[in-house]
């Protein structure tokens, strides 16, 4: 007896994305970070303005190498169709400097409301990534990560539980001062689109902006919050 064997099929996207992040110390352990991202996708069925990201957040320093966020994200998509999707998520993100390369983990949680769906999907995102500083004056980097997400539950069809997508970057940083820098690279990402026959491949140039503004507040937080109890008691 003969039985069908499914195909699978396998689609493949170029993208253009130009994220921008402005990082804003308000102390030396709180500030504020705002992400902007544009991101522009070509396929054989169109080369449009794809999505546009915004993500503001809250951030505390427990310590010198580890952080904790807080944060938003409106995630209009406009191809096909509109699209309006908003998240809350949860961070926390531990970067390690060695003598010879930085080390970085990060972990994000994020719940997805989308709309006309009720539920709320709730997926985790892992980042493990490696900078190696180049030539005596370290104004290059060579950088790599991997970025796991997956979905806990099945809130609605399109987010189901298991593996969700799989990003690999890797490209050069140029530090322009202590307030500028930049990434240029390539990112190499498998999705999984929730169908048995078709997996999804972009690739995507990647370039992204780093502002960091000068700290707003000189005083350390442990003396600030000192004297505002003592003028308070």
């Amino acid at each position: 007896m003969l039985t069908a064997t499914p195909s699978f099929a396998v689609e493949n996207e170029l993208g253009l994305w130009i994220p921008e992040w402005f990082t804003i110390p308000v102390t030396d352990k709180w500030g504020s970070v705002i992400e902007a991202s544009p991101r522009l996708q070509f396929n054989n069925k169109t080369n449009k303005f794809d999505q546009f990201f915004l993500r503001p957040s809250i951030y505390y320093k427990l310590t010198e190498h580890l952080t904790v966020s807080q944060g938003y994200s409106w995630n209009p998509t406009f191809n096909p169709r509109f699209n309006n999707d908003q998240r809350i998520w949860e961070q926390v993100e531990h970067i390690k400097p060695f003598s010879r390369f930085n080390l970085r983990n990060r972990l994000r949680l994020e719940e997805i409301f989308t709309h006309g769906n009720p539920g709320v999907g709730v997926r985790p995102r892992y980042l493990l990534g490696v900078s190696i500083p180049l030539g005596k004056e370290k104004k290059w980097s060579f950088i790599t990560w991997d970025e796991f997400w997956f979905f806990l539950n099945s809130s609605h069809p399109g987010h189901n539980a298991g593996f969700d997508r799989n990003w690999f970057f890797v490209g050069l940083n140029r530090r322009f001062n202590n307030y500028i820098n930049a990434d240029f690279g390539y990112n190499f990402q498998i999705i999984n689109p929730q169908s048995p026959a078709e997996n999804k491949l972009n690739h995507v140039i990647q370039i992204n902006f780093y502002v960091t503004l000068p700290q707003l507040i000189k005083k350390k937080t442990d003396d600030l919050i000192n004297s505002i109890q003592k003028t308070t008691y």
